[in-house]
Parts: C-alpha cells; structure tokens; sequence
C-alpha cells in the first residue's frame, strides 16, 4: 500500500503538465511516442527472432527423440516365436553330444509318496569347481561353463554339473502377446501363464485377471522379518486366496523366508500350513529365501550349507502336510546359495528377466517378468510361465 505523500507528489505532477500555455511538454510527448513505438517495434522483431530459434530447436529435439524411440522400440522384452536366437546357440547343448534340444516338456516329477520318502537332504555331494571372475570369458565360454552374474556387477564362471537333469526347453518355441507368455509344442500350448502377487497389489479382481488369459495365481502366504524376525501372515491372504479360488484360477502359494535355524523354518511352514487348511492347492508351496537389496538382513551371514538345511526343513514339513513343494530364486541363488543336489525332488522356480535364461538345469516355473500389467490389477504384476500341469497330478 503506497503512502499519502505518494498520492500527493503524482497529483502535482499531473497538475503541472496540463497548466496552459505549455507549448514545450506537447512536442516533448509526441517524441516520446515516437520513441516508445520504435522501441515496441524492435522488441517484436527481437521476439521474432528467438521463437524462430526456438521453434527450430524445438524441432530439431523431436526429431532426436522421434529416432531415440525408433531405436528403443526394436528391443524385444520377451522371447518371440521368429526370435533369431536358436535353442542350440546356447553354450549348454556342447556338454550333451549325443542329444538335440527341445523335445517333449513333461518332467517327471513323481507321486507324492515318492516325494515324502525322498524329502530329507542326501549325503553332501563334491564341491562344484568355480572359477575366479577375473577369468577370460572365451577361455571359459566353452560349453562346459556358465556365468553367473551378481548385482555388484561381479560375475563367475561355474563349471556345469552333468550328472543333474539339463535345461531341454527350446526359446524358439516361446511366443508373446502383449506381454503373456506361452510355449508352443506341435502348435499346441504347452505351458501355463500365471502371476504371483502379495500385498503391494492390495485388492485384485481375480474375475478379469482370469478373463485376461491368467491360469494359475502363486499367492504370498507371509513373510519373516529380515531384521526383526518377526513371523507374520501376508495381510491380503485370505482375501487373495478366496477371492482366486471364487474366479476358478488355479492356486499355489509361497513363503518369503529369513529363518536361520531350520526350527524357525519349520515355524513358517507351520504358518502355511495353518493359513492353507481346508484351501484347495492345486499349484506348489514354494520356499522363497533371498538377500535384501540395499541393507543387512539376518540371513546374510549364513553358509549354504546352512541355507539348504534350513530349505530342507521347511519342504520336509511341507511334504508331511500332503503338498507339493517348491523353491524359488535366481541362478545365483540357486547354484551358489543354497546346494540343490541335497533336495533332489524339489521343483525350481527360476526368477530371470533375460530374453532367453541360460540357467543349464531344469525348471518347472519361470518367472519372466517383475514389471507385467493384467486387466484386473493396478499397477505391476509379476509374470510366470509354468511347464508342469500340477492340476492334473
């Protein structure tokens, strides 16, 4: 707000300019519009100038981003049927002279007696040669090797076990359709497309996750603390769990585990086992133990052998409970945490994003995607594929 001695000095200012007989301060205004006009006048054609740059420039960004997307739309995210990448390309099939890749998809996995009879870990079998990551990677891309690569972006040539059951899918026979996954067979499917989900999807309309082609849900029963400890059941697990049995999806369910005893194991199957009575399975219980990205967890400083007893623990009770057992994890969890050779009628469920997995021993589930999208879901899903009908067994 201006002050009165504002008003008054503007008001005698205004007064001396219209006294009569001013001659002077007429001349002077037309001047001074004449002035103003060419200044207005220049600053249009300055502001010309700059839009046109500008707009140039402009231009010029779009046609940057414009082939910048070009080139980022060629990526394939998933496998595709046309793929130019061949079952046999993969180093794996050099190790196995006398065999091609593919064939039939159909894994043995037995009856569940044959599974509670062979359930406790075998005796421990020879150490797996490694080599160092500093290896040079034509020495050791021979067929006989396979390299495993950490998050820290360190990685290790691992020498591949013959003795246990090969990886015999062929990529070539995988198609997508906007993001779903099938394998084909004889031009027939022969996998199931399904999702797993927890409480970070919070409410699911599992009618339109099962009218988008989705066949078998994996549910999160509950988790344990990585710090504390604490057990607790996943809070959307009842609902998730009838809500996907009303739709008619089939249903298998996993356990995020941070035991370090194989007691505190045999507590979380316990909790399953509680939370799944009088549900109907059709899909696996899996045991899913991994490290805790970007802080210290309880599990971290275990040995493996630690971490297969603890395993082992939890798939024994699950098996005397009467349901089919599974573990999850990515190759490094799989090969280098935790020795399957000691749980050999355990199912896998390989996690790997990569266009065409080079995990050399057989997997039941795959999930191939953390970042899926599904009618009846806000916000991201992830996305398996499975190769075993478990309904039908």
């Amino acid at each position: 707000m201006r002050s009165d001695d504002e008003f008054d000095y503007e008001y005698e200012e205004e007064d001396d300019y219209r006294r009569p007989g001013g001659g002077a301060p007429v001349i002077y205004m037309t001047l001074g519009v004449s002035v103003f006009i060419l200044i207005l006048l220049g600053a249009i054609i300055v502001s010309n100038n700059n839009k046109n740059k500008a707009s140039k420039g402009y231009s010029e960004y779009l046609k940057a981003q414009q082939a910048a997307e070009e080139t980022a739309s060629g990526d394939t995210e998933v496998p595709v049927a046309n793929s130019k990448l061949r079952a046999e390309d993969l180093d794996i099939w050099d190790m196995y002279k006398d065999e091609k890749p593919g064939g039939d998809q159909a894994q043995d996995t037995g009856t569940d007696d044959d599974r509670s009879d062979n359930a406790a870990p075998l005796p421990s079998p020879s150490p797996i040669p490694t080599i160092s990551p500093e290896a040079d990677d034509e020495k050791y891309n021979d067929g006989k090797h396979f390299k495993i690569e950490f998050k820290d972006g360190s990685a290790e040539w691992v020498t591949i076990d013959t003795s246990r059951e090969k990886n015999n899918y062929d990529f070539t026979k995988f198609v997508s359709n906007d993001g779903k996954l099938k394998y084909m067979n004889d031009g027939k499917v022969a996998s199931f497309l399904g999702i797993d989900v927890s409480r970070y999807q919070k409410d699911i309309d599992f009618y339109q996750v099962k009218n988008a082609g989705v066949e078998f849900v994996m549910i999160r029963a509950g988790s344990r603390g990585y710090q504390t400890g604490q057990l607790a059941p996943d809070e959307y697990f009842l609902q998730n769990i009838q809500k996907a049995t009303d739709a008619g999806l089939d249903i298998g369910v996993y356990f995020y585990s941070q035991a370090i005893t194989p007691e505190e194991a045999v507590e979380e199957a316990n909790l399953v086992i509680e939370l799944c009575k009088d549900r109907k399975l059709t899909y696996p219980v899996a045991f899913d133990m991994e490290f805790v990205e970007n802080d210290a967890a309880r599990i971290d400083t275990l040995s493996k052998d630690e971490r297969t007893a603890i395993a082992a623990a939890f798939i024994n009770r699950i098996v005397e409970a009467g349901y089919k057992p599974m573990i999850y994890g990515n190759d490094e969890w799989l090969v280098k945490r935790v020795d399957l050779k000691k749980l050999p009628t355990v199912s896998v469920w390989l996690a790997d994003k990569s266009e065409m997995p080079d995990y050399p021993y057989q997997f039941s589930m795959w999930q191939y995607s953390t970042d899926g999208s599904i009618y009846g879901i806000n916000g991201s899903v992830d996305m398996d594929v499975c190769f075993i009908d478990y309904s039908a067994q």
